[in-house]
């Protein structure tokens, strides 16, 4: 009677659903409460490996010394430098600070091996010229930093700018850098447009159609220039050489530039001398001159009384 009875066959349903329901129901709450513990748990382990985070990794503090290391490897990871510029690195916790460098290395490595393989031979040359300027000049010369923007360009002057007698005298020989410059008379002091034209074995100086003076770079004893923003420099030769007339003093307006030129092709890498007050100079058999610099508000060369070459140069960058 009672199983074709529908109200008992909808009274089995219920009973059924509820069954269901309180199961499940029970299943939830003790996920809870297992969430709950193991949250506590977490809570507990990392506020104890907080407690204990300076000593000796161990039991109580090997949980919370993974997290802080997780962390710090997460974040280094959202935050690695975009290029070899970039400077910036987050702090490492102290467990990880010898790893954390030698990380840091490697990034570094890793962007400038990077960077090196998409550079062209002409952006290289152009950065090894930098380089050897920056270690020449840096902090020792005025207008060094004015040059630092500015790339450094292969000639000053073309084929068409110098003299075809001149190119016809050079025969062979290749020229590697050729600038306008302004020379100074030894004794007067006169200024005289000149060209500089340097090649694998020598520096020449122009006039005109002629070869003035020829430096082998196997003779040239050293290279003398000011600290202050002034272009002049002056090339040291043998004073026992009757092919040379004496010390050569010359002017570039890319003094930078030439001379950092002049060090690559004669191979004198260690022959530049940087004088703060004066340079002297031999002007032939024996006699010398002085040239003296002191900062003032505008360039100006002129001889001085006592005979001496005077340059007034402006200070432009304070050491």
């Amino acid at each position: 009677m009672c199983a074709n009875n529908p109200q008992c066959h909808d009274l089995n349903i219920c009973f059924t659903a509820i069954a269901i329901q309180a199961w499940w129901r029970g299943i939830l709450a003790r996920r809870r409460a297992k969430r709950r513990r193991d949250a506590a748990d977490t809570i507990r382990r990392f506020i104890k490996g907080f407690i204990y985070r300076h000593k000796e990794r161990c039991p109580e503090n090997e949980y919370f010394l993974d997290y802080v290391r997780y962390s710090f490897l997460m974040n280094l990871h959202r935050n690695l430098p975009k290029n070899v510029l970039d400077k910036s690195w987050p702090t490492p916790p102290a467990a990880l600070t010898e790893a954390s460098e030698h990380l840091r290395k490697l990034c570094m490595n890793n962007m400038v091996w990077s960077y090196c393989k998409k550079i062209d031979l002409e952006w290289k040359h152009q950065m090894e010229q930098k380089m050897i300027a920056s270690e020449v000049f840096k902090d020792k010369k005025d207008n060094y930093p004015q040059s630092v923007p500015k790339l450094f360009v292969r000639t000053r002057l073309n084929g068409e700018d110098i003299n075809t007698k001149v190119l016809q005298a050079l025969g062979s020989e290749k020229m590697k850098y050729a600038v306008p410059v302004t020379k100074y008379d030894r004794k007067g002091y006169k200024p005289r447009r000149r060209q500089l034209l340097l090649t694998s074995n020598s520096a020449i100086i122009v006039e005109e159609g002629k070869l003035k003076q020829r430096i082998n770079y196997d003779t040239l004893k050293g290279i003398s220039v000011s600290s202050l923003s002034d272009g002049l420099f002056v090339l040291h030769v043998p004073g026992d050489d009757n092919k040379q007339k004496g010390d050569v003093i010359l002017e570039s307006e890319h003094v930078i530039e030439t001379l950092t030129k002049i060090i690559i092709c004669a191979d004198k890498f260690n022959s530049i001398n940087i004088n703060q007050g004066s340079i002297t100079f031999t002007v032939s058999q024996g006699k010398e001159g002085i040239i003296d610099f002191t900062p003032g508000s505008e360039l100006l060369v002129t001889k001085a009384k006592n005979g001496h070459l005077s340059v007034t140069a402006p200070r432009l960058n304070s050491r």
